[in-house]
């Protein structure tokens, strides 16, 4: 992994105004994962949408951190489904 496609877990969280606490139980639920190298913890480029995200869930909605473990499980669920209807119905106008 080069160093530009990390962020230091300190920076990340004076950017966002965030908790360290909150990253490390985010990555406690497996929703996030942190890289450590050189006794420094660091974020992948690719996790910080879904970081802005839960974010603002527990900061902004006060969600707790189970909670958005399980709209993100369910809204992977809801995309999956999406998938396969839009499948469905591709296989549908054949028939047409």
């Amino acid at each position: 992994m080069s160093d530009e496609e990390m962020i230091p877990l300190e920076t990340f969280c004076t950017y966002y105004q965030v908790e360290r606490s909150f990253i490390e139980t985010l990555e406690s639920y497996g929703l996030v994962s942190i890289s450590s190298r050189e006794e420094q913890r660091f974020i992948l480029m690719e996790e910080v949408v879904e970081l802005e995200k839960f974010s603002r869930l527990y900061y902004d909605l006060d969600i707790n951190v189970p909670g958005i473990d399980a709209l993100k499980h369910l809204l992977e669920k809801l995309k999956e489904l999406q998938q396969e209807m839009d499948n469905l119905k591709a296989r549908l106008r054949i028939y047409e």
